[in-house]
């Protein structure tokens, strides 16, 4: 098995972790293929990850069926062969092409570098969930009640999700979780509001949160990027694996008229 399918399957996990406990959740999982929904009418908030599954045609098929069922659109990440491979039947299903995501890994022997002196707590219990919520919201621009039942309902001591508060003082600045497998642990919502940013503080969270993962045994990390974050991950030596294709489904988008 290659790293892209290896790290694709650990995503499936992740996804599984971070979307159960949302409301109206329903997943449809194999190894390396994930449909999570939910109730919510975001495409964030429904995701496809297709690996390379035996069957990743009529998992896709399966699933686009099952989110018209539902009236919900879908952000789809796709491993760059079968991407390739797919990329008539996504289209046929409705599916828009609308750029790729960069899958990173940092791997055991690349130091990482403490910064700035930060003050690091995990986010157990009402309020610092309650913190942690606010900052993914105001970072990502999310409705405030969509992050309560999204993302703050995984963040348990016995979800599989580690969610991180960084305080500058008093003042909640960022956020981070974290999901572990093994001795790998994926990085995501990684969260820094527009007035905290450009501080260095997610440079610092994430420092400290790596170097105590690895001080527990974790030896990679891995991430899915965005355009505004690669940057910074660059320079904390994470490195390229794959560019993984994103499709959307709309949920207005058009129907098949038939399908293989």
């Amino acid at each position: 098995m290659n790293e892209t399918d290896e790290l694709l399957e650990l995503c499936v996990r992740a996804l599984a972790m971070q979307i159960s406990a949302a409301p109206g959740a329903e997943l449809h999982m194999t190894r390396r293929c994930i449909l999570a929904l939910t109730d919510e009418i975001s495409a964030d908030h429904n995701r496809l990850i297709l690996g390379a599954d035996t069957d990743v045609e009529g998992f896709l098929v399966r699933s686009v069926t099952r989110a018209r069922e539902r009236d919900r659109p879908l952000v789809a990440l796709m491993a760059p062969t079968v991407g390739e491979a797919l990329t008539p039947l996504a289209t046929q299903l409705g599916l828009s092409a609308v750029g790729a995501a960069p899958l990173m890994v940092l791997r055991p022997n690349v130091p990482v570098q403490p910064t700035q002196p930060i003050k690091v707590v995990r986010a157990l219990g009402p309020e610092l969930v309650g913190v942690a919520g606010d900052l993914i919201a105001a970072a990502f621009d999310e409705p405030r009640d969509v992050i309560a039942r999204c993302i703050q309902v995984s963040i348990t001591p016995t979800s599989g999700v580690e969610t991180y508060v960084a305080w500058d003082e008093d003042r909640p600045v960022c956020t981070v979780s974290l999901t572990l497998t093994g001795d790998t642990a994926g990085v995501t919502l990684m969260a820094t509001p527009p007035e905290h940013q450009g501080k260095g503080m997610g440079r610092a969270l994430l420092t400290h949160v790596i170097n105590d993962y690895r001080r527990r045994g974790v030896a990679r990390f891995h991430l899915g990027a965005t355009d505004a974050g690669r940057p910074l991950y660059t320079s904390l030596g994470f490195e390229l694996v794959a560019d993984l294709p994103v499709w959307v489904l709309d949920r207005a988008g058009p129907r098949p008229q038939s399908l293989p």
